[in-house]
């Protein structure tokens, strides 16, 4: 049931996270072909593989003291359907699966459509780099809510953290693959994949 429950959930978020770029693209475009290049579903013929290696072993170094701060002051809080899962069928089929469909679709897919794909792409037609920080800002600032009333310094860190990944993967999607955000996805994807079997095998 846990595991059906976080595909469902990872469906509706994904569908309304595409559904506002969707409804935007066809009003202003009159047209549905082009959607997906639109938000930046596509491949690119360059080369980023050293870029994407390098933000993301980079974001894993930099994470480790601030993510262990924020653990021995009680500023995180572990809940949702990974948690569940670990704690009623352990490191099960189950629990992969639930980690896999949180990790991939719910969180890296449907943020990365919406935050660089759609806000960060128009943002940055429009405003260059700027137009990048302010995705970043808007992308760190929605993670602020999972630390509100820790404190000051638990809420600069997730910003500061939240919105410097979001950075790097706008700067990787505009500067280095075209516009394409399917390389941020996989670094994405990868991170909340290690997040949580950190917290289950170290912190919980």
């Amino acid at each position: 049931m846990i595991l059906i429950n976080q595909l469902i959930s990872a469906i509706l978020q994904v569908v309304i996270l595409i559904a506002i770029p969707f409804i935007f693209y066809l009003v202003k475009e009159k047209r549905v072909k082009g959607f997906f290049n639109y938000i930046g579903f596509k491949t690119t013929e360059n080369n980023v593989f050293k870029y994407m290696a390098i933000i993301f072993i980079s974001f894993l170094v930099i994470i480790i003291l601030p993510y262990l701060y924020l653990y021995n002051t009680n500023s995180l809080t572990y809940t949702g359907f990974t948690v569940d899962a670990y704690k009623q069928y352990g490191w099960s089929m189950q629990t992969i699966l639930v980690i896999l469909i949180w990790a991939v679709i719910q969180t890296s897919l449907s943020e990365e459509i919406f935050f660089r794909g759609f806000l960060g792409n128009r943002l940055f037609e429009k405003l260059g780099n700027g137009g990048n920080i302010i995705q970043a800002i808007i992308f760190g600032g929605i993670h602020i809510v999972s630390v509100v009333g820790k404190g000051i310094l638990p809420m600069v860190i997730i910003f500061l953290l939240t919105g410097g990944i979001g950075y790097a993967l706008g700067w990787l999607s505009r500067n280095k693959a075209d516009g394409s955000i399917i390389y941020g996805w996989m670094i994405h994807a990868a991170v909340n994949i290690i997040s949580p079997i950190v917290v289950f095998m170290f912190l919980i």
